[in-house]
């Protein structure tokens, strides 16, 4: 089930913060929240849900894209978003809130099935969104916002870049170890490749890749990794490496 959220877009100077004050026009989320074509957005997300009146209502699809951009560019874990989120008052309103609320908004576990919700053609189609509308709005007269200091204030020069992909990217830290693991693991991989031909007429040159393997996590798993250790487990998996690319190969094609 999901309701459709018909609000207009809500301006920053209506956002009530109940200690006083108000948001900052030249704000980071504010402006941002200008750039992303909510709309657009909302009616793709809404055709995802059937018309039943069933259940409990999804959340607002600016909830949703609005909690995966914040938890990529500040790259916390859902748990830290949703404290984010708590805590701060623009990133409330970032996601249309027309109040803050010193509460968690709802369940970090939901945040699993938002990513599910945006895929990344549906994030790329976002992302061009957003830089189309930015490019748009640079290229019009930016309209003065009524303060106190306006008239002190410079205008605004310059391009705004957005970058609003959503998706977590798993980049490994290139150690030695890891490397000549990977190393090791595709020779293995080459090594059956080849052999798969001959099976039933030649054995297959033996790679102890299990006993290897485990070498590999007994060292890996540890929290302080000595030097001695590391550089003992480097010329092991070297060695492994270079048998598998040598030997292997000559006992495959004998």
């Amino acid at each position: 089930m999901y309701r459709k959220n018909n609000a207009h877009q809500l301006q920053f100077e209506d956002f009530y913060l109940p200690f006083s004050g108000k948001l900052r026009s030249d704000n980071r989320w504010v402006v941002l929240s200008g750039q992303i074509p909510w709309k657009k957005i909302e009616q793709a997300y809404s055709a995802l849900f059937s018309d039943s009146k069933v259940g409990c209502p999804a959340k607002s699809a600016r909830i949703a894209l609005g909690s995966l951009i914040i938890k990529e560019r500040l790259g916390t874990t859902d748990r830290e978003t949703l404290l984010q989120i708590a805590e701060n008052p623009y990133l409330q309103y970032f996601l249309g809130f027309s109040e803050y609320k010193d509460e968690v908004p709802f369940d970090h576990s939901l945040m699993t099935h938002f990513r599910k919700r945006f895929d990344k053609d549906t994030l790329a189609e976002i992302n061009e969104s957003i830089v189309r509308k930015a490019a748009e709005q640079d290229e019009q007269p930016q309209d003065k916002t009524p303060d106190d200091n306006d008239d002190d204030k410079p205008s605004n020069k310059g391009k705004l870049i957005v970058d609003a992909t959503c998706t977590p990217a798993d980049v490994t830290y290139p150690t030695d170890l890891n490397l000549l693991n990977e190393a090791r693991e595709k020779t293995e991989a080459m090594i059956d490749s080849m052999h798969a031909p001959l099976v039933g007429k030649v054995n297959k040159p033996r790679t102890y890749r299990q006993r290897a393997r485990k070498d590999y996590l007994a060292v890996a798993k540890q929290k302080r990794l000595g030097y001695r250790k590391a550089a003992l487990l480097s010329q092991a998996q070297l060695k492994k490496h270079r048998r598998n690319g040598l030997r292997g190969a000559v006992d495959v094609f004998e």
